[in-house]
């Protein structure tokens, strides 16, 4: 089954249901265009990675060792430094450093009581970041650094944050961040500290610090030629560990759009001089980058992926966000999470075992129209017959949840819903001798 439309995606099935073989592996092996792949337990850069790298370049950034990458592509993981790309004389750094503390700093949905911690420990956050670009070397630009700021003895901490005071850089906002810190009282000051130091406690891991020490290349590449990324991070460092998955999701998002912006003025009407001069600067754009967000939960509420799913299709992005229920969506994102399921042109579904995802299917997929004959006869009178017409759901919910395993929902936007078989690379001779086996 392939979907050429514009539209995102989004995927529903628990655990063990069979999303890699059928949904993640196929495209993968088939796809001919560049993705970003969120890849827990490195499976799929196992299974795939050599079909990808028939495509174009291939980047496994595999921190933890998972996907044995040493096997795979004989090279070490790879690496992305988010700080390589924001510049001390550009106009949007503090924007920039704002989107890398969004990616840090988690909000937990419902918890209002930490908004005005989070929202303090972002901007100092942000103020650390801008200086760090703004007044360390080279290949002292990281967020390792901004960690060791963030972890300096209080006296220290003090005069770093008096030299912050100092600077005219980014426009002063530096200044303006050192400011509104130092301006608070011990005990807010106290507590807004520990909320930056807990949210970037992960950068603490050696081998988090060295994916991050530099950029081997650019997620923008994912415009311009056929690109593969492989974010692996195994499902027992989720809790840990997640706040980078996050921040390179983000970095990704963020790096397509900005590039696709350059791009829109490079082709704006200009004389003919200018524009043959825009030509050689462009460079060619390929169709939308795919974006296979698997364990997509496990990102928290993300505003730029939310931003992404309604507002930047036409970015070059098509995202593909993979949950295990509806529930899992609705506690991220509350009402918004409509945005998702609105903004999806296929909706794929299979394996569903809880009663609300059920429900919203069998709401979605509507009725049809079914008629019936009722029988009435009293002593002494003829028989009398009626006809009835009612509705009945196409599927009900426990309809739904009795499906054979081998069986997927598919909403196609504009198309009656249908019951499709569910793929299986390595049964499929379309996919005969592209893959790794497992065994391997």
């Amino acid at each position: 089954m392939r979907y050429d439309g514009p539209a995102h995606l989004i995927t529903l099935a628990p655990t063990r249901a069979g999303k890699g073989v059928g949904t993640v592996i196929p495209n993968l092996l088939a796809a001919e265009r560049s993705v970003l792949v969120i890849d827990p337990k490195g499976e799929n850069a196992r299974i795939a990675g050599e079909a990808r790298r028939r495509f174009g370049p291939t980047h496994i950034l595999d921190p933890f060792g998972v996907s044995d990458t040493g096997k795979v592509s004989g090279m070490p993981s790879a690496a992305y430094n988010p700080l390589d790309r924001l510049t001390p004389d550009s106009l949007d750094l503090g924007e920039d450093a704002a989107s890398l503390t969004e990616a840090l700093v988690m909000d937990p949905p419902g918890q209002v009581t930490e908004a005005h911690w989070n929202e303090e420990a972002k901007a100092i956050l942000g103020g650390l970041i801008m200086f760090c670009v703004c007044h360390e070397d080279r290949d002292r630009r990281s967020l390792a650094t901004v960690r060791e700021y963030l972890t300096l003895p209080p006296e220290k901490l003090r005069a770093l944050l008096e030299l912050m005071q100092d600077s005219d850089a980014a426009g002063g906002l530096i200044a303006r961040a050192a400011n509104r810190f130092l301006g608070k009282a011990d005990r807010e000051a106290a507590s807004v500290l520990s909320n930056a130091q807990r949210h970037t406690h992960f950068l603490d891991s050696p081998r988090i610090a060295k994916v991050l020490s530099r950029s081997d290349f650019h997620f923008s590449d994912l415009r311009h030629r056929i690109t593969s990324v492989f974010l692996v991070l195994p499902p027992n460092r989720m809790d840990a560990y997640s706040r980078w998955l996050r921040l390179l999701v983000s970095q990704a998002l963020q790096d397509i759009a900005r590039d696709a912006e350059v791009s829109a003025t490079l082709a704006a009407p200009v004389g003919a001089q200018e524009a043959s001069q825009r030509l050689k600067a462009s460079k060619p754009t390929l169709g939308p980058a795919l974006f296979l967000l698997d364990e997509f939960a496990a990102l928290g509420r993300l505003e730029a992926v939310e931003r992404a799913m309604g507002l930047m299709a036409g970015y070059g992005l098509q995202l593909w966000p993979i949950l295990q229920d509806m529930s899992q969506l609705r506690d991220l994102y509350g009402e918004r999470a409509g945005t998702f399921i609105a903004n999806a042109g296929v909706q794929q579904v299979f394996g569903v075992n809880d009663f609300e995802t059920a429900k919203w299917l069998s709401q979605m997929i509507g009725q049809e129209t079914t008629g019936f004959q009722t029988d009435s006869y009293k002593p002494g009178d003829n028989p009398s017959f009626s006809n009835n017409l009612t509705g009945r759901d196409l599927l009900t919910p426990d309809e739904i949840m009795q499906m054979p395993p081998d069986l997927q929902l598919l909403r196609v936007q504009g198309q009656p819903s249908a019951l499709a078989q569910k793929l299986r690379y390595y049964a499929d001779p379309e996919f005969k001798g592209l893959f790794v086996p497992q065994d391997q």
